[in-house]
C-alpha cells in the first residue's frame, strides 16, 4: 500500500494512546494535519481516535522484539516512514520502597523502562535509514527527585531521562533528535485506580513516611493544575519545530508545566547548595600528581 502521508505532514507513532497524554498528543497531532499511528494494548479503546482519522494498532510495549518489529513493518506498509516516536505508555506504582514486591517492581520496570527500550529498538532502525526523526520518551518531574511512596516510579522515570540523554548523544550525527518529556501534574486519569497501582504489601512502621504522599495523590487527582490539551499542543509544536518553538533547540529534558518548572528549579538549587557545602572535602580525593 502506498504512503498515506503528504508533503509537510509528519508521521507519528505513539504508544499508550487509550487515555491521558498519549490520547491528547494524538489529538493535537491530528489537529495539525499529521498522520498519527495510535497504539494501545487494547485497540478497542482507540475508537474515538480512529473516528478522528488516526491509524490504530495493537501494541504492547512488553512484547517480544520479533513481534514489535513485525508491528513496525506493518505500520510502514501504510505510512512508508515514521517521523516522530512518542514513548508514552507507563503507569505509577505507589507504595514505600520496601513495600513494593519483587514482581510489582519488575512489572513497572518492564513497562516504564524496558518497554521504552523495546520500542526504541523496533523503531530506531527506521529513523537511522531515513537519517531523520525524533524520539520522545515520557519521563516525569519524578525523574528529578525521589518521592516517598513513589520511589519505584521515580526510579523508572530517572531511567527514561538518562537513557534519553545517552541515546541523544549516540544518534545526533544521524539527524535524529531525542528528548525526554518531563511533565508536572496534569489533569489526566493518571492517578486513577488502574493507572496507579498500589503495592499489595503494607508496612505499618512506614506509614508516617508513606501516607502523606498517598493522601496527596488522592487530594490532587483531577485537581492537577496542568491542562493536558495545552501541554499536548506544546509537545506537538516542540517535536515538529513549529509554531511558538520555531527556531528553538529541542532540549534533552523538556520540563512541562509551571509546577514542574518550580519543582525542578528548586531541586537544582538545593542540590547546588549541598554540592558547594561539601566542596572543600569532596574535591580533595584526586591523586597528588593530578593538576586541578
Amino acid at each position: 500500500m502506498g504512503s498515506v502521508s503528504a508533503a509537510g505532514q509528519k508521521v507519528w507513532l505513539i504508544t499508550g494512546c487509550s487515555s491521558g497524554f498519549g490520547q491528547e498528543i494524538a489529538l493535537a497531532a491530528l489537529a495539525r494535519g499529521d498522520v498519527v499511528v495510535a497504539t494501545a494494548r487494547n485497540p478497542s479503546k482507540l475508537a474515538d481516535l480512529a473516528a478522528k482519522g488516526a491509524i490504530t494498532e495493537q501494541l504492547d510495549v512488553t512484547d517480544s522484539d520479533e513481534n514489535l518489529a513485525h508491528i513496525v513493518a506493518r505500520i510502514l506498509q501504510r505510512t512508508e516512514r515514521i517521523d516522530i516516536l512518542v514513548n508514552n505508555a507507563g503507569y505509577i506504582l505507589a507504595g514505600g520502597v520496601e513495600e513494593c514486591g519483587r514482581d510489582e517492581v519488575q512489572s513497572v520496570f518492564s513497562t516504564n523502562v524496558f518497554g521504552q527500550l523495546n520500542v526504541i529498538r523496533a523503531v530506531l532502525p527506521v529513523l537511522r535509514k531515513q537519517r531523520s526523526g525524533v524520539v520522545a520518551n515520557l519521563g516525569s518531574i519524578g525523574g528529578w527527585y525521589g518521592s516517598a511512596a513513589a520511589g519505584l516510579y521515580c526510579a523508572t522515570k530517572a531511567c527514561a531521562s538518562m537513557l534519553s540523554e545517552s541515546l541523544r548523544a549516540e544518534v545526533a550525527h544521524l539527524g535524529i533528535q531525542v528528548t525526554c518529556i518531563e511533565p508536572g501534574y496534569f489533569r489526566t486519569n493518571f492517578l486513577d485506580q488502574g493507572h496507579k497501582v498500589h503495592a499489595a504489601n503494607t508496612i505499618e512502621e512506614l506509614s508516617d513516611g508513606v501516607n502523606p504522599t498517598l493522601g496527596a495523590f488522592q487530594a490532587v487527582n483531577h485537581n492537577q493544575p496542568g491542562d493536558p490539551a495545552k501541554g499536548a499542543k506544546l509537545i506537538v509544536e516542540a517535536l515538529t519545530g513549529t509554531g511558538r518553538v520555531e527556531g528553538r533547540e529541542l532540549p534533552p529534558r523538556f520540563v512541562l508545566g509551571n509546577d514542574a518548572y518550580r519543582i525542578v528549579k528548586g531541586h537544582i538549587e538545593n542540590n547546588t547548595k549541598h554540592l558547594e557545602a561539601w566542596k572543600d572535602l569532596t574535591t580533595t580525593t584526586d591523586h597528588d600528581d593530578v593538576q586541578s
